[in-house]
């Protein structure tokens, strides 16, 4: 009897070691709020068979090399699409997401991991997609492809057999993720609430003009996107996160709504905002100065 317990404890934590719901431990000097959402390169290494992972760069570039086992999606053509008032680079209907998921062969109980070559920036736009439409476990892989392919990790140039699903978002999306340009609106007089534009410096100063117009949202703040990130691609330290917003006055106790051209750089931040420092209230303004830079709200450029 007591030999039957010792193997049955052993089995179980064989496979609780290797599930992929394990919150990687690796994070735990960095003091961030939640760490649900994110995984490093060791651990990612370790549950390869335990996951599906998705590549977001240009498939030449998946061509040349990617994680093992990786299938690939191409980001604005997945997560983003022409709205029916015109404004481009707008979130799709869930539809159109799960039958891009269903191609590549995910499910919905699937720990999806997605990775890019540019610090996370268009693997946080596939995450806040997926939150969106509330798909129970999606991460992004700390300092993504850059941190993985020069850290001795894996690669493959196989492509991987892929059997098609049948992907069905079944919850309602969570609209407390988006913020349209009425609420941005709403937002600019009222101190308890904060844009916090994730542009270059240049943009938001109105000397790179993407739109009609150039500058930005009144009493907006600016804290470019890649603040967030060290040379690796690597998300910094909570302290170091938390010391650059509050600077700028984007702090714990406002509702902060997050923009850039296309609302890419701006999932980004949120990901750092919410995810990482454990804000309570981030939306993401989806129709970002590609909408805001071509209407006639208002804007400065000082």
């Amino acid at each position: 009897m007591k030999k039957l317990l010792i193997i049955g404890t052993f089995i179980i934590g064989v496979f609780f070691g290797c599930s992929s719901g394990d919150s990687d431990s690796s994070f735990d000097q960095r003091g961030y709020s939640n760490t649900d959402k994110l995984v490093s390169a060791e651990w990612l290494n370790e549950n390869l068979e335990n996951v599906k992972i998705i590549d977001v760069r240009k498939v030449e570039e998946y061509d040349l090399g990617h994680i093992p086992g990786a299938v690939r999606l191409t980001p604005n053509e997945v997560f983003q699409w022409e709205a029916e008032n015109g404004v481009k680079g707008m979130l799709p209907s869930g539809d159109h997401i799960a039958k891009a998921l269903s191609s590549v062969g995910i499910n919905e109980n699937d720990t999806v991991i997605f990775y890019d070559g540019n610090s996370n920036l268009w693997a946080s736009r596939g995450l806040w997609a997926l939150e969106v439409y509330g798909h129970k476990d999606s991460r992004l892989l700390d300092g993504a492809w850059v941190y993985w392919s020069e850290n001795d990790y894996p690669i493959s140039t196989d492509s991987p057999s892929i059997s098609e699903s049948n992907y069905k978002f079944t919850s309602s999306p969570n609209t407390n993720l988006i913020a349209s340009w009425e609420e941005i609106l709403d937002s600019v007089d009222d101190p308890s609430k904060i844009v916090c534009d994730t542009r270059s410096p240049d943009e938001y100063a109105g000397k790179d003009v993407r739109a009609d117009r150039g500058g930005h949202i009144p009493g907006s703040e600016n804290v470019n996107w890649v603040n967030a990130v060290d040379a690796s691609g690597q998300f910094l330290e909570a302290d170091k996160l938390s010391s650059i917003y509050e600077n700028k006055g984007i702090k714990t106790d406002k509702a902060v709504y997050t923009l850039c051209q296309t609302a890419v750089r701006a999932t980004h931040t949120w990901f750092v905002l919410q995810e990482l420092l454990g804000y309570d209230n981030v939306k993401v303004y989806d129709g970002s100065w590609i909408e805001w830079g071509n209407s006639d709200l208002p804007i400065e450029n000082k």
